[in-house]
């Protein structure tokens, strides 16, 4: 361990765990590459010998931004998402044991595929084949929660409730790092938890829809990676996040239901109410929130701005 709690490991000895599973008893690590992630300890994997050339490693952060972590939680939604039309990485096994390697970790499929976040001129699509996302998207909401298992995730009572949940669970975090006097974030806080959003549904949300999770090769998404938030919630959530973060990126804050992604989501069977602009709001505060917590441990800003959230979220507030 260092000093700040995150766990260190060698190649040796993710070999002499990887040597304990069935095909993989003369496996060596050859090199580990660290991979992009701002909550997650990723590593790529080069294995001689074994089952596999490339695996990614996923292990448990100490502590962060998204506590409390849980990525045995994470393989488990993989293995259930296994089954379904949602391409996900298998799942090669997973170790409670934090004596291993630090903390409880769990290894998975390398999909040799880019994210759509990766520009043409590294590699990536020439061209974002964004009607694929939102396929893609429409596919994770679709999922049978109960026959995929993913009830084991907790199956709140109704969207308003799946709605305040998340509410809270951003105050708790919030509190978690002193955070809970913010002045604009607790008028936030405050009065979010005063909306009760109609004409929800629940189903499987990602929790994180960025394009940076969606592999894509060929103009099709071959691989959703990152579930570690994913949860049983009303759907509009993951919708409200990508709206956000659109409008981070220049898109004019306009009605949140007449957005063109909206449109373009249930043009491709997504089924969703109106009632967006509650889920945008909400994501403009949890991304507040990221904001204060992300610099303070960083010190320095994310890639959008402080002067961004007090513009923003006060107009988004507003439109409620």
């Amino acid at each position: 361990m260092v000093d700040d709690g995150t766990p260190t490991f060698a190649a040796a000895a993710v070999t002499g765990w990887l040597r304990t599973l069935e095909g993989w008893e003369q496996a060596t690590v050859t090199a580990m590459d660290p991979l992009d992630g701002y909550s997650s300890i990723n590593r790529r994997l080069h294995v001689a010998h074994g089952a596999a050339e490339r695996l990614v490693l996923k292990v448990q952060p100490a502590s962060g931004i998204f506590e409390p972590y849980d990525v045995l939680r994470e393989a488990t939604v993989l293995r259930c998402l296994g089954p379904t039309a949602v391409p996900v990485p298998a799942v090669v096994a997973s170790e409670a044991d934090p004596s291993v390697l630090g903390q409880p970790f769990f290894a998975m499929e390398w999909i040799d595929a880019p994210h759509l976040g990766v520009p043409a001129s590294e590699g990536g699509p020439d061209a974002l084949p964004f009607e694929s996302f939102i396929g893609a998207v429409v596919q994770v909401h679709a999922v049978e929660v109960e026959a995929a298992g993913l009830d084991v995730l907790g199956v709140p009572s109704s969207a308003v409730e799946a709605f305040q949940g998340e509410v809270e669970l951003v105050a708790e975090r919030m509190a978690t790092r002193g955070l809970e006097d913010d002045p604009l974030l607790a008028e936030a806080r405050d009065r979010l938890r005063e909306v009760q959003p109609e004409g929800g549904r629940l189903g499987l949300c990602q929790g994180d829809i960025n394009v940076f999770n969606y592999l894509t090769r060929d103009g099709e998404i071959v691989g959703v990676v990152d579930w570690e938030q994913a949860r049983i919630s009303d759907p509009r959530s993951d919708l409200g996040q990508l709206l956000a973060l659109m409008v981070l990126k220049g898109v004019p804050l306009g009605p949140a239901d007449d957005e063109g992604f909206v449109s373009m989501y249930r043009d491709a069977g997504g089924v969703v109410a109106p009632g967006m602009e509650a889920f945008r709001a909400f994501w403009f505060f949890q991304l507040g929130f990221i904001h204060r917590a992300f610099t303070a441990g960083a010190g320095e800003e994310p890639w959008y701005s402080w002067a961004q959230i007090e513009r923003l979220l006060p107009q988004s507030l507003d439109r409620l």
